[in-house]
């Protein structure tokens, strides 16, 4: 007789018996790049001897922090002015604002002084518009993002430029881009070697001390509030009981937070990157509203991304494999828009899970029922333009700062 499934007995009676909790100041539920810049933020601000833990489910960034095209970017893809007019112009203003700040912190504390080596190619972004056939709305892309440089720079962002369709074609090489917002500033990395470099910067600045622990293969399973009015964390290896804790498990927020599954989609992202080659093209590049995306490395590596909607109703879920049809599609982009770039053999085809939310904007607040936990998450595939600042807010409101709201909510 067979009684339920092996799924029901997960652990044997000895390793059912709870042991001693790991007791820590902050918990960080989350390796990635909001986790992260949390715990690294933590570890500079706080008081001496806090004592902080990540836990990460399997390697620190191998969700969408390690998935990406590493664009550290002012701003979205998306043009300005409908930005605006979806979740008004305040909030999209202080969105590019945040973006703005995010760029500056992380080039200022750890790209510029060396204290994380990333990679880095401080080569400017573009948001270029895609040139039309004569059909289709391709001109009112090139419109909307020139009004939208217009209005940033009345706003303050002295630095962004316009650039007229013949100035974007002969830094692109490309014949089918039209106009595009150039920012200087912006650039590409490695994202992995940033988020590592993170965590490896703040253990080094603890030092002997051991106030800062990452705990990879830890998946968290549970939490909730302990007898003494602290906060206990189920894990892999081990619980840990903690004063404060913040889950930034982006993607998987609804798994394990449930009042968030309706607030946060999971989304597959597509990317492949080629061979090594000639290296024409400088910056990083978001296409078509963000629908493209592509930059090459510092060897001529081609990264591309995008394409997600020429199957969009096929891409929501948690599955993390690439597909021929998207994958395809990318490869056909690449041929039409960047024929100097195409031909070259791919060596990786990849797949990573972003987060998405109704209005576009990630999700701040405290866990129901467990006082002490919070969370920031549904970071809408832009987490290497919030990331650090987030995590630097987030540190400072779990010390019991008053920082205020990350953004003003939606008009």
């Amino acid at each position: 007789m067979v009684i339920g499934s092996t799924r029901d007995f997960p652990r044997s009676l000895w390793l059912g018996r709870p042991g001693t909790p790991r007791e820590v100041d902050t918990a960080v539920i989350g390796g990635g790049v909001v986790g992260l810049s949390t715990a690294w933020w933590l570890q500079r601000l706080a008081p001496e001897g806090h004592r902080v833990m990540v836990l990460e489910a399997e390697n620190l960034a191998a969700r969408a922090s390690g998935r990406n095209a590493g664009f550290l970017l002012t701003g979205t893809p998306q043009p300005f002015t409908a930005l605006a007019e979806e979740i008004g112009r305040d909030t999209a203003l202080a969105l590019w604002h945040r973006t703005r700040e995010n760029r500056e912190l992380v080039r200022g504390e750890l790209l510029d002084p060396g204290r994380v080596d990333a990679d880095f190619l401080p080569e400017g972004s573009w948001l270029a518009a895609l040139a039309g056939d004569g059909e289709g709305d391709a001109a009112g892309q090139e419109e909307a993002l020139e009004a939208s440089c217009a209005e940033l720079r009345g706003e303050g962002f002295d630095d962004l430029r316009w650039r007229p369709a013949a100035e974007v074609r002969e830094a692109s090489g490309s014949r089918r881009l039209g106009g595009a917002i150039h920012q200087p500033r912006d650039g590409g990395l490695d994202p992995v070697r940033l988020c590592r470099g993170l965590a490896a910067d703040a253990a080094a600045r603890c030092g002997a001390s051991g106030g800062f622990e990452v705990r990879t293969g830890a998946r968290v399973h549970g939490i909730e509030p302990a007898a003494d009015g602290r906060v206990l964390v189920s894990a892999a290896g081990g619980e840990v009981l903690a004063e404060r804790v913040l889950v930034a498990v982006n993607a998987l927020a609804g798994e394990l937070l449930p009042h968030l599954a309706a607030e946060v989609t999971p989304v597959r992202g597509q990317m492949f990157a080629t061979e090594p080659g000639e290296r024409p093209l400088t910056g990083v590049w978001y296409i078509n509203d963000g629908h493209e995306y592509l930059r090459q490395l510092a060897d001529g590596t081609v990264v591309l991304g995008g394409a997600r909607q020429t199957a969009a109703g096929e891409e929501k879920g948690h599955v993390e494999s690439p597909t021929a049809k998207v994958q395809g599609a990318l490869q056909t982009f690449l041929a039409d828009a960047f024929p100097h770039l195409d031909g070259r053999p791919v060596r990786h085809r990849w797949a990573g899970t972003m987060a998405f939310t109704p209005d576009g904007l990630p999700r701040f607040g405290d866990v129901p029922d467990v006082p002490g936990a919070s969370y920031a998450v549904g970071f809408n595939g832009h987490g290497m333009s919030l990331g650090f600042v987030t995590g630097r807010h987030q540190a400072r409101r779990l010390l019991g700062e008053e920082v205020g709201d990350f953004l003003p909510a939606p008009a």
